[in-house]
């Protein structure tokens, strides 16, 4: 008999259709990965609380920061991770400690094997029961959740098919391609690494 690994459905509604989303890492650099995927989240019109997490500013661009997940007036469902790789793990025990149910990591430079920052980031996701997508990814958007939690140039109108990628670069290309065609998605997910 054969094992077969299946990938488990646990708190992927935290990270397709969350009820709060808090950025860890924006900055008010005009290139910050976090300081993008805040105005993707405001500008697509997610309903829910989103929080600012950066002990360094009191407010990017309009939006009150926290100097710790847990000093955010809500409990994140769902972590948007853009630190340096050093800090990921961190930050992703901290959100675990916070209550998030999920964390897309944007995170690149991570390493492989023993040791990297890519190990401990997998660790404590294991130890903290915490879903990870990426590290290393263009992230997760879902248009009927109205959640644009990405970097990618343009939001996918909604529709029914899903795309989930490894290659950010396939998912914004495709992202690219079925706009003009009217083709929609009800979800795009870049797994990375």
């Amino acid at each position: 008999m054969t094992a077969h690994a299946a990938m488990s459905t646990y708190a992927l509604q935290s990270v397709f259709h969350p009820a709060s989303v808090a950025v860890v890492g924006a900055s008010p650099r005009a290139r910050s990965l976090g300081r993008l995927v805040l105005q993707q989240l405001r500008a697509g019109g997610f309903a829910g609380p989103i929080g600012l997490v950066n002990p360094r500013y009191a407010s990017i661009d309009g939006v009150e920061a926290s100097p710790s997940l847990a000093a955010l007036p809500f409990v994140p469902e769902l972590v948007v991770i853009a630190v340096p790789p050093a800090d990921v793990a961190g930050i992703a025990d901290a959100a675990a400690s916070a209550g998030a149910k999920a964390a897309i990591v944007l995170t690149r430079d991570m390493g492989e094997g023993t040791g990297s920052h890519n190990a401990a980031l997998a660790e404590v996701a294991r130890a903290r029961g915490l879903r990870i997508v990426g590290p290393n990814c263009l992230g997760v958007i879902a248009p009927h959740a109205k959640l644009f939690a990405s970097f990618a140039a343009h939001a996918p109108i909604p529709g029914d098919l899903a795309l989930i990628s490894q290659s950010g670069a396939v998912a914004a290309g495709m992202i690219e391609w079925s706009r003009p065609r009217g083709i929609g998605f009800s979800a795009v997910a870049s797994l990375g690494d």
